[in-house]
């Protein structure tokens, strides 16, 4: 029962703060006709009603316990934008009901409080009046059966409506107020996607800068030990040259050839993360770099005013060119491949053809279907077109912005 009286309490002031909002939203509606006519002159008419909305979401949102966020009205764009703007006239259409209904709830839920306890005290002293003249609320007292029945239950039907009816009402108010004030389902879904668009930017160069780091780790810490650690050995072979029975140089010779592979191995694993070629010569430079190491000739065109890409970004675009290229001189029979690159700030655009045989199958496990992984993992698209006799085309193209 507390809890109960607590929720009725709070759906209360729930109401009852509305009338900050309800009692101008009402005022408003007497200008309505004005506002709409004047509408089409520009949206800088409706921004009373929009400050007014303003102040309804700040309340609804304290009492949601979060924010709601503004609905995208029409800014500039003509005349008619405003006209059609639907969360102009959702707006509109929440200042006519909320003046109305929120300006009634409002003080029915003030009122019910005083009217309840006026009820339950009325057999107390309505024998003061002369008989036939008092009158509760929707009650009239002429007997003492009268005054002893009727006002308790006329109390019990006020408190049953202060318990569940006035809760409900007071949801219904601030769910008005997300569904007219706040941005529609479209709206919604665009900024979810312009939000997981900046996301992705902030993590492709989050982990541009951690691939980078790792190379540089890898690289210039790790390799150079490891050098360092084969030269020592490589003296201690040359110094034990001289004992070739020994078997001291056995075992050293053994440890240089296992250090060398490792070496191998981690300059191998350094390009398969970030090739060093990237950091130094940036993607145009990397790509000349692999069409020369090629068996057949291989044409690159990249305008000179192409963005360099982020890390990520780039290394994808760089694997993608090398993983077709190889596929290429592999599989294709051709006599000459392509690269063109070409893109601006939002997009990366890479293209590499051949006049092969064609006929490329992707679930034939070619190295096609890790072309599309890589893509679709940085949210972008790959197309491959390989008709029989007619050779391969591969397109891809990476978000960057």
């Amino acid at each position: 029962m507390r809890t109960a009286i607590k929720r009725s309490i709070a759906a209360t002031a729930v109401l009852a703060s509305g009338l900050q909002t309800a009692l101008p939203a009402l005022a408003g509606v007497l200008v309505l006709p004005l506002l709409v006519l004047l509408l089409p002159f520009g949206p800088a008419v409706l921004k009373p009603v929009r400050v007014l909305a303003g102040l309804e979401r700040e309340r609804a949102g304290r009492h949601l316990g979060y924010p709601l966020p503004e609905a995208a009205y029409a800014g500039r764009g003509g005349r008619l934008r405003a006209v059609r703007d639907p969360a102009t006239w959702r707006a509109l259409v929440w200042m006519v009901v909320h003046g109305f209904a929120g300006t009634f709830l409002g003080l029915l839920g003030i009122m019910l409080w005083p009217a309840i306890a006026e009820s339950a005290t009325i057999p107390l002293y309505w024998w003061l009046f002369p008989p036939e003249s008092f009158a509760g609320m929707f009650v009239i007292i002429r007997t003492w059966p009268e005054a002893l029945t009727l006002p308790p239950l006329q109390a019990v039907v006020y408190a049953a409506a202060v318990v569940w009816l006035v809760p409900l009402i007071a949801r219904g108010q601030l769910r008005l107020a997300r569904s007219l004030l706040g941005p529609d389902e479209a709206e919604l879904l665009a900024r979810q996607v312009e939000r997981l668009t900046e996301t992705r930017a902030e993590a492709l160069e989050s982990h541009g800068a951690e691939l980078r780091r790792i190379e540089r780790d890898l690289h210039d810490g790790i390799q150079a030990q490891l050098v360092a650690v084969s030269v020592r050995l490589g003296l201690a072979a040359r110094a034990l040259a001289t004992e070739p029975d020994n078997p001291a140089a056995e075992l050293v010779r053994d440890a240089r050839t296992g250090i060398e592979d490792s070496l191998s191995n981690l300059r191998s694993l350094i390009r398969g993360i970030y090739p060093p070629i990237l950091a130094d010569r940036g993607l145009t430079g990397a790509v000349h770099a692999l069409a020369g190491g090629q068996r057949i000739p291989v044409t690159v065109r990249v305008p000179d005013d192409l963005p360099r890409p982020p890390a990520a970004i780039e290394a994808a675009a760089y694997f993608v060119i090398a993983e077709s290229l190889t596929n290429v001189t592999k599989h294709s029979t051709a006599s000459h491949a392509e690269v063109i690159l070409d893109g601006d700030k939002q997009s990366l655009r890479v293209t590499v053809r051949d006049d092969g045989r064609g006929g490329a199958d992707v679930r034939g496990g070619s190295g096609l279907s890790g072309i599309r992984r890589r893509v679709a993992a940085l949210d972008g698209t790959a197309r491959i077109d390989s008709p029989a006799n007619a050779g391969t085309t591969i397109e891809v193209l990476l978000p960057c912005g």
